[in-house]
């Protein structure tokens, strides 16, 4: 581990790092690629799925996660797992694995994300794919939360295949301020493929 992020203390805390310094001039949705310039309809995705973590620390509810552990509470707060995204993704996503899907069906309109509810998989957009990559590696990394090996191998080629973007070094450094850890993936993209799964 890193050393896990302690500048947060909670969700509330994190969320409001996250629309008042973070993205307070606005910015993209993680999926889609839709522009906004506050906050409006938007909700807060977590990456890695918050349901894994719940399961992995054995609790029923998120309250119950928060008052037990303040592990689980750096977990829920750390910025690199979250992102901007609407609400209709954020539902149609749950807590589905990411990985390829054949085909291109468009199902969110012009937002090119696909989902197969049998597979229980998500496809997000190229552009996304890199972000969403070293998001969950770093969630691994950083608290030990345990990633498919199928999924893990997917991830891998997609931090090689979507490097890191302006807008991603700019929030990594941004994060860093506010809860002071970065994404090691993000500075050196390369450190992943020393990750064994």
């Amino acid at each position: 581990s890193i050393g896990d992020q302690f500048q947060l203390a909670n969700i509330r805390e994190a969320h409001k790092a996250f629309w008042e310094t973070l993205y307070s001039s606005g910015g993209w949705t993680l999926y889609c690629g839709e522009r906004f310039e506050s906050k409006g309809e938007l909700v807060i995705e977590e990456v890695y799925p918050i349901e894994r973590v719940m399961k992995l620390y054995g609790c029923e509810t998120r309250e119950q996660c928060r008052t037990e552990s303040a592990r689980f509470n750096r977990v829920e707060s750390d910025l690199h797992n979250l992102y901007p995204a609407s609400n209709m993704i954020d539902m149609a996503r749950k807590d589905y694995d990411f990985g390829m899907i054949v085909g291109e069906f468009r199902e969110f309109f012009e937002c090119d994300f696909e989902r197969d509810v049998r597979d229980k998989r998500a496809e997000p957009r190229t552009v996304a794919r890199g972000n969403v990559a070293r998001s969950i590696l770093y969630m691994n990394t950083e608290y030990d939360l345990p990633i498919d090996p199928q999924t893990a191998q997917q991830l891998l080629i997609w931090n090689k295949d979507d490097p890191p973007s302006k807008d991603e070094l700019r929030r990594n450094d941004l994060i860093q301020q506010l809860q002071g850890t970065r994404n090691i993936y993000i500075d050196n993209p390369a450190k992943a493929d020393e990750l064994v799964f």
